[in-house]
Formats: structure tokens, C-alpha cells, sequence
């Protein structure tokens, strides 16, 4: 169950800025909700009312039917207010409250971008201590290796030192065995003629 309204403006003075000679307009009434459509394309109430606004139809006298006692009270109006009756009557002030929204979006955006170059230099900041650690952490690896390259060579250094000695005490070592092995000979020899003499003495 639905219904719809629909207005067809003729359009060739280029009122409605649509770019098109007419300009349809229709409101569809359904049991949940209505759904509107500018020249047969789905729309929204608001886009409408912008459109109607800016093609100089206000939203507070849709029928244009000056009230008794609106003249005088034009005559007797300040400045600003005949301002704002002509901006309504002209279609402005759609433009003026897209302005508006303009503007927030504007304001949104400079404390966004605020934001984000605070966190900027707040990574800015911590990639120079990050480049500052690296830096460190280089240079301590460079030590490090230097040091252990050091190590090595007192160590091989050491071992060549070791090595020469231990050779130098298996020299001595055969020096004293053979030494030992001499006098053991003699030993046997004063022992086996001591063994000759005994019978003799």
C-alpha cells in the first residue's frame, strides 16, 4: 500500500540547477516510510529541500502568501532581518548553511591534521632515539668484535707459548731419560763387578 506525489517544473529559465529543461520532483508515501526522487533518481528529503530552497521556494511561506501585517512589519524591520528575509527569499540560505557544514568540516580537519603532525613529531622524536640506539648498538658490535678478535689472537698466542714449552719439556724429558738410561748402565756394570769382586774380597 503506497501512494506517490509527483510535480513536474518547467525548468527552461534554468531555475532548478539540474542542467535539465524539466525537473520531476516525486514523494512516494509507503506504510514504513516515504521515499523521494529528483527526476526519477532516489533522493533524500533534505537534497530536496536544498534544491526547492536554492530555486528560491522558502521553506516558511511555501504558499507565498504574505500574512496581514508582514509589510508593516518589513517596514519597521532592522537591517539584519530584511538581509535574512531576502537570503530566504533568494535561495542563499542553503548555500549559506552548506557553509556552514563547509566550515565544521574545515575546523574537523585542521584538528585532525594538528593531530596527526603532533604524532608526527612524536615519531620523528623516537626515530632519532632510535637511530641514536642504533648507532650505539654499532658501534658496541664493532667493539665487540674487535675484542673478541683480540681474545682469539692472545689465546693462539698463548697456545703457540704452551706448545713451544711442552716441546721444550719433552726434550729435556728424553735428555733425562737418556741420561737415566746411562746410569742405569753404569749402575749395572759397577753392580756386576762388584758381584765379581765380592768372592775375590
Amino acid at each position: 500500500m503506497s501512494a506517490f506525489v509527483e510535480i513536474v517544473f518547467d525548468n527552461s529559465d534554468n531555475r532548478f540547477p539540474t542542467g535539465k529543461d524539466e525537473t520531476v520532483v516525486r514523494r512516494t508515501i509507503g506504510l514504513k516510510k516515504d521515499d523521494y526522487s529528483l527526476d526519477r533518481k532516489s533522493s533524500t528529503r533534505a537534497e530536496i529541500a536544498s534544491l526547492l530552497e536554492s530555486a528560491g521556494f522558502s521553506r516558511s511561506n511555501p504558499y507565498y502568501i504574505v500574512p496581514q501585517g508582514r509589510v508593516t512589519s518589513l517596514t519597521h524591520a532592522k537591517d539584519s532581518e530584511r538581509l535574512a528575509l531576502l537570503k530566504e527569499v533568494a535561495g542563499t540560505r542553503v548555500y549559506e548553511s552548506r557553509r556552514e557544514s563547509s566550515l565544521k568540516i574545515m575546523d574537523e580537519t585542521e584538528r585532525t591534521r594538528a593531530k596527526i603532525a603532533e604524532d608526527l613529531g612524536f615519531i620523528e622524536e623516537r626515530l632519532g632515539e632510535l637511530d641514536a640506539e642504533k648507532e650505539q648498538l654499532d658501534k658496541y658490535r664493532t667493539l665487540d668484535r674487535d675484542r673478541r678478535s683480540l681474545e682469539y689472537a692472545i689465546y693462539a698466542l698463548e697456545q703457540e707459548d704452551v706448545a713451544e714449552q711442552l716441546d721444550e719439556i719433552d726434550a729435556r724429558r728424553e735428555q733425562l731419560a737418556g741420561a737415566v738410561n746411562v746410569r742405569q748402565e753404569e749402575c749395572a756394570e759397577l753392580e756386576r763387578r762388584a758381584a765379581q769382586t765380592e768372592p775375590e774380597i
